[in-house]
């Protein structure tokens, strides 16, 4: 019947051919894509994955779970973004609430230093608020804020607690950010710009100064208009005692002649940093973080020394190109997810800036 049908109807053939091949290119591509999603380049290697091999370990005794989970995230591929797997035609059509509403990302499958930390979002360029339009602000730093170690370890505890500033632009901008948003009274900060924009700030007025009144009480001059300010308050001058400023060029040499400082020595020998101090480090330095941050991975000091590190990693994407980031190429954005995952497999509390 089957034939016979098909003979008197010569158009059938060809439309069951057209929607047979269609059906099979993309049961071709999405397999290939399910298979070429877990590879990554990292330096001159690769990483390979076999999705084979993790589905049947998956399935073995669950008395073998804690040690596979654990060697998963002693490994970069732990920390890697979850990708999806297969349907990719179809995905824009399904409710997908970390890709269409969620400011603050999802936790990443592997925890560090014990601690959940955010899941690596390349897709939004670490951008989320900004690249879900919630903000105009593509500086946006409200998805890092329920990601803060200092959240869930007291790193006041610790004497001595010290903030560094790699590129720290001007005072307002990230050591203001810094001051007032992360939970962490820091007794040193050091903050380094190779340019003339830090500089310190004016006198500050009577509206925000707190100062010791005669019977050495703290007082603070009440602002009668409070609901009318028009000025955000700046760093008090107390604070302001607590600063050094550096005219340095961040980086992994030391070089008179450009001004180039060694940040890794500078951290070890001229601070003196300890394990047991609390150390929280901003670092955005215009593509000089790719060899501090390769240097840093090979160093087993490191991960111990700095409790929270922030890095805007500088790469060239298309969605980037606004902002003038085709400036660094060849560096890509998968690049830098690597980087972030492999500093994450060695103990490095890690999150993109902003």
């Amino acid at each position: 019947m089957t034939f016979m049908l098909v003979a008197s109807s010569p158009r059938v053939p060809t439309l069951v051919y057209i929607s047979i091949s269609l059906v099979l290119s993309v049961y071709i591509v999405i397999n290939d894509f399910k298979r070429n999603s877990m590879e990554f380049r990292l330096g001159s290697g690769a990483l390979r994955a076999d999705v084979n091999s993790l589905s049947e370990e998956s399935s073995s005794s669950s008395l073998a779970r804690p040690t596979r989970d654990a060697a998963i995230c002693s490994s970069v591929l732990g920390h890697l973004p979850e990708r999806p797997r297969g349907e990719l035609f179809l995905r824009w059509k399904k409710p997908d609430p970390w890709e269409q509403m969620k400011w603050i990302g999802k936790p990443a499958r592997c925890r560090v230093k014990g601690q959940l930390i955010e899941n690596l979002d390349e897709l939004y360029n670490f951008r989320r608020g900004y690249a879900l339009k919630f903000v105009s602000n593509v500086e946006d730093k409200a998805h890092l804020l329920p990601w803060l170690l200092a959240s869930r370890l007291n790193l006041n505890l610790p004497e001595r607690r010290v903030y560094l500033d790699l590129g720290a632009n001007a005072l307002e901008t990230s050591i203001q950010w810094f001051m007032r948003s992360y939970p962490c009274d820091f007794t040193e900060v050091h903050a380094f710009e190779i340019s003339d924009s830090l500089k310190l700030p004016p006198e500050m007025d009577d509206l925000v100064e707190q100062e010791q009144g005669a019977n050495n009480t703290l007082e603070i001059r009440s602002n009668s208009r409070a609901v009318a300010v028009k000025e955000t308050p700046g760093i008090p001058k107390w604070m302001l005692k607590r600063m050094t400023f550096y005219n340095n060029f961040v980086s992994d040499v030391d070089d008179e002649a450009t001004k180039a400082l060694n940040i890794t020595r500078f951290m070890k020998q001229k601070l003196k940093l300890k394990a047991s101090d609390t150390v929280v480090v901003k670092m955005d330095i215009e593509s000089s973080e790719w060899p501090i941050l390769e240097r840093w991975l090979q160093d087993p000091d490191m991960p111990e020394l700095i409790d929270e590190l922030f890095v805007e990693l500088h790469y060239m994407h298309p969605s980037m190109s606004g902002y003038d980031w085709d400036a660094w190429a060849p560096r890509t954005r998968i690049q830098a997810t690597n980087l972030l995952a492999s500093m994450r497999s060695k103990g490095f509390f890690v999150h993109p800036w902003p």
